[in-house]
């Protein structure tokens, strides 16, 4: 792993985590065709460092919203002892409650984690799921939108997002995009399904690095590549914070579609070069 590759990947984990496009299906594919988890280095340890750069990019892009769930969470038991209050009021306490049960159907994946992970050794898989994303993006862009949020969304709402979003576990992909087609589809607006997306991908980024972490510590591991871990974490972190940026603009001039195209492309390339390489 060179200088230069860290900062390669740094940015594409940035860009392509919060893009509905896929950063496990870049960045396995990335992985293959440089050689790099065949080369004795510790690919996932790299990766763990990587997810941990966008997490931290999520947290501090949605600070507020993030803190108003904090907050509110302690203030929520006093209010709802007082007869005259409205649990409702407490956006951030319901948001926090859509949040857990969109994330509770991704434990049903726990025993067949073994079998997603080998999936990412395999291109062809990944080009041909990328070309299924694609595809639900393009869904996604034809769809009328709601007006549900964190106020008046109900649980159930909640809980076919995270069936949905199960399917974001097989690389190629896109989470971001599954889950703001699935929130669409169940009537959110475009920009709370953003929103709700984004905020979600931290408890699931959060547990999928602890299982990643479980399984590089398996790994051999040099303190020597810790600088260059760094590295591509600070990559990641200042790209990642930029994407976001740049997809709640995308969002909010109605192009969210235009990313079907990318994965359709993306994802041809991809079977290509299997049959090359």
């Amino acid at each position: 792993m060179s200088f230069w590759n860290s900062i390669l990947f740094g940015i594409v984990q940035g860009i392509t985590e919060f893009f509905p496009v896929s950063s496990s299906a870049h960045l396995s594919v990335m992985f293959n065709l440089f050689g790099i988890t065949n080369a004795g280095y510790n690919s996932k340890m790299f990766s763990v460092f990587l997810h941990f750069g966008t997490l931290i990019a999520v947290l501090i892009s949605y600070w507020n919203d993030f803190g108003e769930i904090f907050f509110q969470v302690f203030d929520f038991a006093a209010a709802s002892r007082s007869s005259g209050s409205s649990r409702k009021a407490y956006s951030g306490v319901r948001m926090l409650v859509m949040m857990i049960f969109a994330a509770l159907p991704l434990a049903m994946l726990l025993p067949f984690n073994s079998a997603i992970s080998s999936l990412y050794e395999s291109s062809l898989f990944i080009g041909i799921m990328l070309v299924l994303s694609g595809t639900v993006i393009y869904i996604a862009g034809q769809l009328k939108e709601g007006r549900k949020t964190e106020r008046n969304m109900e649980i159930s709402d909640a809980i076919i997002i995270g069936l949905c979003q199960m399917v974001s576990a097989l690389p190629g992909m896109s989470r971001t995009g599954t889950v703001m087609t699935a929130g669409i589809a169940v009537g959110c607006s475009r920009d709370f399904s953003l929103k709700f997306s984004l905020m979600l991908s931290f408890p699931v980024m959060f547990i999928a690095n602890i299982v990643r972490i479980v399984e590089a510590a398996a790994l051999p591991f040099a303190f020597s590549d810790v600088p260059l871990c760094l590295l591509g974490m600070a990559v990641a972190f200042v790209t990642g914070m930029l994407a976001i940026r740049f997809l709640r603009k995308i969002i909010k001039d109605g192009h969210f579609h235009w990313f079907s195209y990318y994965s359709w492309v993306a994802g041809v390339i991809f079977i290509i070069l299997t049959m090359i390489f």
